[in-house]
């Protein structure tokens, strides 16, 4: 998944068409929203609305980009308890 120092670090939030399976090459980051941790964007993307018909993704500092599916489990491995 995503280690400790990633989570601690800064991230990108962006909303790209549901079901799209984009490489980050593909998304327009200019206009994601930043934030200075990824728990940060983890959080927003998992709690804002998204505009209709499209959904989150999230950049990391090490540049992975992580898709609705992925978002979704590691937003449930950083919940406690």
């Amino acid at each position: 998944m995503v280690t400790k120092d990633e989570l601690d670090a800064r991230a990108s939030v962006a909303f790209e068409r549901a079901g799209a399976h984009l490489q980050g090459g593909q998304i327009d980051w200019n206009h994601a929203e930043k934030f200075d941790s990824l728990r940060e964007a983890l959080h927003w993307a998992m709690t804002a609305e998204p505009p209709p018909g499209k959904d989150a993704y999230v950049l990391t500092s090490a540049g992975k980009v992580l898709d609705p599916d992925m978002l979704e489990q590691i937003w449930a491995s950083v919940q406690g308890p």
